[in-house]
């Protein structure tokens, strides 16, 4: 080996040197490196079954959510039928007052056109007595023939129409 320049002494220290340096690496960093990969590879692992948690946790949540939204729905369509059943009730009782004060604003006009009514007529049977009176002294103060008694009746008739129209 000399011929080829190699130093087997050398090579042997160099050969010894390395299996001395690649034990104190193996001592010295081969346990730390395996735990840091033990303890990366149990964090991963950790990693995964969080997510797996974390998925289930979420299709619970979704689950949930869609029911919360679907008992929402129906409380609102819930309330929103009794609040139309409670404006319908409402409309509806409205009416029946309109109906029942409509009917008593048109018995209260009756009852006045009738009083109105009773009244004038009152009125004219009072004047037809006042006309009546009226003729009656004449006839009395004047002596009538059978001519006068019918002009006079004429003038009544004439006095009553004007009085009345």
């Amino acid at each position: 080996m000399a011929e080829l320049g190699l130093d087997p002494g050398l090579i042997l220290s160099q050969v010894v040197n390395f299996g001395l340096l690649l034990g104190v690496l193996y001592v010295l960093m081969h346990k730390p490196i395996l735990a840091k990969l033990r303890e990366r590879a149990q964090r991963i692992e950790e990693g995964l079954d969080e997510a797996e948690r974390a998925k289930v946790l979420r299709a619970e949540a979704e689950a949930h959510y869609k029911a919360e939204v679907e008992r929402a729905r129906r409380e609102a369509r819930e309330i929103i039928e009794r609040a139309t059943r409670a404006a319908e009730q409402q409309r509806q009782e409205l009416l029946a007052q309109a109906r029942v004060d409509a009917q008593e604003l048109m018995a209260q006009a009756q009852r006045q056109a009738r009083r109105e009514i009773e009244g004038e007529q009152i009125a004219f049977h009072r004047e037809v007595i006042d006309l009546a009176l009226a003729a009656s002294a004449r006839l009395l103060q004047e002596e009538i023939d059978d001519e006068k008694h019918h002009q006079l009746i004429r003038q009544f008739i004439d006095q009553a129409g004007k009085s009345t129209g």
